[in-house]
């Protein structure tokens, strides 16, 4: 099998990675009001849904990281491509919420395999070939799905009913998938990296758990804009109903900037415009804390859309360069702890709302989180300079 070039190993992967999550785990938030609707599903049961896709996320991550192999890397990214066409097709075929918990596990576990597997294979393929290992491009993916998700929702929900919306979403990802199953290199033949090509090989093991405390503090921050910022702007009476459009300006400002912040590294170096998406995503919750009138709503979708991919693209690339040997184990790590947040961070900002009446102190605790977050990022990056200064003594004196 020839050689392929790297525009098509990054479409490829791309293309994974809009069906694995953009659609196969994003499209279920526009379904949950038309399952709702059509099956009568409460509130609790679509939140539990939600965990179980959490869940499954998290069990993938987990299980990533104790692979080595590329080749069985590569298998199980084909058996997550599949899995995310199976699980939307099968969400039409039943009514039982124990399998619909089970499908949606399974769709976590697929969404893992796009995200990690797939990002890990393209960074290898990259790196192997002495390709800038930017992967910037590939996390656009989540941007674009959002986008395709909300589109979808506003053509179909009007047309066609709640299994067979499922349906249509299953028909897309398939054909997402068939050009990435036939375009995936033949990994069983790549030969793995030299061990001496990354200068980081001896960071201490303080490194990745505080670098995981950072990343725990950025899921907190995503997930509480992810969860709350559609019903903020459906309690704006000129959005009532009309969430997905805030869920598309989100989209839409996530697209374009994973690419746009690889351009801000080459500028400002990878920490500094680590703690400039921190500080982005940070101001986008202030936003919606002083103000929620639709403007105010709208400026936090576009600034939120465009740092919490930055946060995700930078991090998991950084720390792709910094392990090479098996990049996905470090990213599954860092994916798990973000993961963790996206299950406790909601729960815990929802009682509050609850209880206080508003989301104003649930927002100002998420600052307060984003705060730590930007502290454990100076230490880590502390941690790691430290590690690089005697290799590059041993450089000088070479």
């Amino acid at each position: 099998m020839p050689e392929i070039s790297k525009f098509r190993m990054l479409l490829t992967c791309v293309l994974g990675v809009v069906a694995t999550i953009g659609i196969a785990r994003f499209a279920y938030t526009p379904m949950i009001p038309e399952m709702a609707r059509g099956t009568g599903m409460s509130e609790s049961v679509a939140g539990y849904l939600a965990a179980a896709n959490y869940a499954g996320y998290l069990s993938g991550a987990l299980l990533i990281s104790f692979i080595h192999s590329l080749a069985l890397k590569a298998r199980l990214y084909k058996v997550g491509l599949l899995t995310a066409v199976l699980t939307s097709m099968a969400m039409a075929l039943t009514t039982l919420e124990p399998i619909w918990y089970l499908l949606r596990y399974l769709s976590g576990l697929s969404s893992a395999a796009g995200m990690l597997l797939g990002g890990g294979l393209l960074m290898h393929w990259l790196m192997k070939r002495n390709h800038k290992a930017e992967l910037g491009i590939f996390f656009s993916g989540l941007g674009i799905g959002i986008v395709i998700t909300a589109i979808l929702a506003v053509i179909i929900k009007d047309n066609f009913s709640w299994d067979q919306q499922w349906l249509v979403y299953s028909a897309v990802t398939l054909v997402l998938i068939i050009p990435v199953w036939f375009w995936l290199p033949d990994f069983s033949v790549e030969q793995p990296l030299a061990k001496h090509c990354t200068k980081h090989s001896s960071l201490p093991s303080s490194f990745m758990p505080v670098l995981q405390l950072a990343y725990f503090c950025a899921g907190a921050g995503y997930v509480i804009s992810a969860t709350f910022l559609i019903t903020i702007a459906e309690s704006i009476e000129a959005l009532a109903g009309q969430g997905w459009m805030i869920w598309l300006v989100a989209g839409i400002s996530c697209a374009p900037a994973s690419a746009l912040w690889d351009k801000i590294i080459n500028t400002t170096g990878q920490w500094q415009a680590l703690f400039i998406a921190y500080f982005l995503n940070a101001l986008s919750i202030l936003i919606l804390l002083l103000s929620q009138d639709l403007a105010a709503v709208i400026l936090s979708a576009l600034i939120y859309g465009a740092s919490f991919i930055g946060i995700v693209s930078m991090m998991l690339s950084m720390v792709g360069r910094l392990f090479p040997d098996n990049p996905s184990k470090p990213m599954s790590r860092l994916t798990f702890s973000y993961g963790i947040a996206q299950v406790i961070a909601p729960a815990i900002v929802g009682y509050m709302a609850e209880y206080y009446g508003n989301f104003n102190n649930g927002l100002i605790l998420t600052l307060v989180i984003m705060l730590a977050g930007s502290i454990a990022l100076i230490v880590a990056q502390r941690i790691e300079h430290q590690a690089a200064l005697p290799t590059a003594s041993l450089s000088n004196q070479a």
